[in-house]
């Protein structure tokens, strides 16, 4: 299986951006509480995640991942 993103709406490959107008320390991160029993209740509370926003260059979809 390919590791390429591809577009939901329309299947082309996204391209991946850079975020910016940050946090005073520079960067943004995406943690999970404890308690939560959400879609990121399987990362450790050690583990920071990224969000990477990608673009679709033909609709202009935008779609942000949590990467590390």
């Amino acid at each position: 299986m390919s590791s390429e993103k591809t577009c939901p709406d329309c299947s082309e490959p996204l391209e991946r951006m850079k975020l910016q107008g940050t946090d005073a320390l520079g960067s943004l991160s995406i943690v999970s509480p404890a308690d939560d029993d959400g879609f990121l209740s399987s990362v450790r509370a050690d583990e920071i995640l990224t969000p990477v926003p990608y673009v679709c260059p033909a609709c202009r979809r935008t779609l942000v991942y949590a990467e590390e």
